[in-house]
């Protein structure tokens, strides 16, 4: 297979499956709340164990939509753009391909055996990016846009019980200014609570903050002083945790009837990492394949992943399968990567 041929695989096929007898044993004997959570939470996708809150709230959807026969709704809440110190900013890069590749196959044995079938939410929290990291509203838009044309791609290959969209958050307000006011009466709340963390939480935070900040983004914060600019880096992740908070964005994405899936763990959310590989946030990660055999894997790069192993033997292949700007070629190692 060629890398092409790889690629065009994954989208025309990863929301086919098929039930192993093994499955339309365990299906027949335990019914199909019980073979959904087995499917969710198996090994094959998830990269940690799921939290005690998780299969609470796992199983409190499905028996609120599967008794009705209504779809399963997941969500997937994410930043809403790409990473500026990323060549392929500010637009979707195969990161944003894989993912979704990913997430379908994840989904793919539940379209099968539910007719009602499952409804993947991307949730967009590009709203918030402007006030916490300098990232222009221009940037935030082009990545949202770019991002809804990657779906439609998809969607073309998609059975009629699976839908997928991405939605702002910002659009679950009357405006904008609602939103940044219940954000501002959280902030005391959160400050409070930062104040009580310990120095290692403290400055990872501060250190991630300043990493995500462009000083020179929606407006030119390379001009502050250095308090002012340190105060910027302070208050980054204080703005983020008060709008995680906020109350319409809390209920669109962890609602009784939703399942969360995100890359890593939480209290909510079941962790399936970004591909089989890979844990990376794709929206701060640049995709690339590697080869073993006769085969490829997808496989999505941290900034820091990536500036490791950017010069090391690849090939640069062409390729013409979506029509965005960051597409017209894939980087393909011949080996699998490893980091240390």
């Amino acid at each position: 297979m060629k890398p092409e041929e790889h690629l065009k695989d994954r989208l025309t096929n990863c929301s086919k499956a098929d039930l192993r007898p093994v499955d339309q044993e365990f299906l027949d004997k335990n019914g199909m709340e019980e073979m959904i959570y087995r499917l969710l939470t198996s090994k094959k996708f998830r990269k940690w164990s799921v939290m005690d809150t998780v299969e609470q709230k796992v199983r409190r959807a499905l028996s609120l939509c599967i008794p009705e026969n209504k779809p399963i709704k997941f969500s997937c809440p994410f930043g809403g753009y790409k990473l500026w110190r990323l060549a392929s900013a500010p637009e979707v890069d195969w990161a944003e391909y894989f993912m979704i590749a990913y997430n379908t196959e994840y989904i793919a044995p539940i379209l099968k055996i539910y007719k009602p079938g499952v409804e993947l939410i991307f949730t967009s929290d590009a709203v918030i990016l402007e006030r916490m990291n300098n990232i222009s509203k221009t940037d935030s838009n082009l990545y949202f846009d770019s991002f809804k044309a990657l779906l439609n791609k998809y969607r073309q290959y998609l059975p009629n019980n699976f839908s997928m969209d991405i939605v702002r958050i910002a659009d679950l307000y009357e405006n904008e200014q609602k939103l940044h006011e219940e954000v501002d009466r959280l902030i005391p709340e959160i400050e409070a609570e930062y104040k009580a963390m310990g120095d290692k939480e403290t400055n990872l935070n501060l250190i991630t903050s300043e990493l995500n900040i462009q000083w020179q983004g929606a407006e030119d914060w390379s001009k502050y002083t250095d308090e002012e600019k340190k105060e910027k880096i302070r208050i980054g992740p204080i703005i983020h945790d008060a709008y995680c908070r906020i109350s319409k964005r809390a209920e669109y994405i962890k609602g009784d009837d939703k399942i969360m899936v995100f890359t890593t763990p939480g209290k909510s959310s079941i962790p399936i990492g970004t591909t089989k590989t890979s844990v990376t946030k794709f929206w701060t990660g640049f995709g690339v394949l590697e080869k073993k055999g006769d085969s490829y894997f997808d496989r999505v790069l941290s900034p820091q992943q990536f500036d490791k192993i950017k010069d090391q033997p690849h090939e640069v292949v062409q390729t013409d399968l979506i029509p965005l700007k960051n597409f017209k070629e894939i980087w393909v190692y011949p080996e699998e990567l490893r980091f240390s």
